[in-house]
């Protein structure tokens, strides 16, 4: 089996991109692919907008139950009580099992107290929170991470890309101090993800795309790591599984 646990679907603002359904279905078919963590995409500001974003990805796992489960994605500049009303929503009525911050696209710092409220309403509602990191440095650099996953041990937080390559060495440093800190690989380099599993565990490392294109890549660099097929399993669908208690 195989959980992509990083993947758009929509039009963005921010990054001028745009990716559908059927991309994203016949992406996953041909690469074997056979569930998805989706995201909205970024820059939606009004609640109607944001709803709409995340009905869509709601109408897309009804039609593919067991394929596609839901991210939450919106702006914490909203009203506070709109935010979380929102989010639960998500959670309590569409199914959704995680929350992203992206500092970069979102311009919000994990330390800021938009941020710290990203953290509380995911320890509210029992879900991870899964954290852009890399690009749009300084605020997105993984170290900035680590202050809130031990303020909110009881939340899983996942570290998206792990710095992407030039932050690496944050990613480590954070995952040694949080064992509540988990990562998601795309765009990490391959020996980086090799020394991730050897000093933390596969059981903390996540396999994902971010892009439909990318899934080919970011398999590859799975399938050339010495890893024990055990290990495979773990960071190809079983980490995902149970960080987002997916049940599959």
């Amino acid at each position: 089996m195989i959980i992509d646990a990083h993947a758009h679907l929509g039009v963005d603002r921010v990054f001028e991109e745009a990716r559908d359904e059927k991309q994203l279905m016949d992406a996953m078919d041909k690469n074997g692919v056979d569930a998805v963590l989706l995201q909205s995409m970024f820059g939606y500001i009004t609640m109607e907008d944001i709803r709409a974003g995340h009905d869509r990805i709601a109408g897309l796992a009804k039609a593919q139950p067991g394929r596609v489960f839901g991210m939450i994605t919106m702006t914490p500049y909203l009203k506070t009580g709109e935010f979380k009303a929102e989010a639960r929503r998500c959670v309590e009525e569409l199914g959704f099992v995680g929350l992203k911050l992206h500092p970069m696209a979102m311009a919000v710092s994990p330390l800021s107290r938009v941020g710290e409220m990203m953290w509380e309403t995911c320890a509210d509602l029992e879900i991870p929170i899964m954290v852009h990191t890399g690009a749009g440095a300084p605020m997105a650099v993984p170290s900035l991470c680590i202050q809130r996953a031990k303020q909110f041990p009881e939340v899983p937080c996942v570290l998206a890309h792990c710095g992407m390559v030039v932050y690496f060495a944050e990613t480590v440093v954070a995952a040694a101090q949080c064992d509540n800190i988990y990562m998601e690989t795309s765009w990490t380099a391959p020996h980086h993800i090799d020394e991730l599993i050897r000093q933390y565990g596969s059981g903390r490392v996540m396999f994902g795309s971010d892009e439909d294109i990318n899934i080919p890549a970011e398999l590859a660099k799975y399938k050339s790591l010495h890893i024990s097929e055990q290990e495979r399993e773990d960071c190809l669908w079983k980490t995902a599984n149970h960080v987002f208690q997916l049940g599959l």
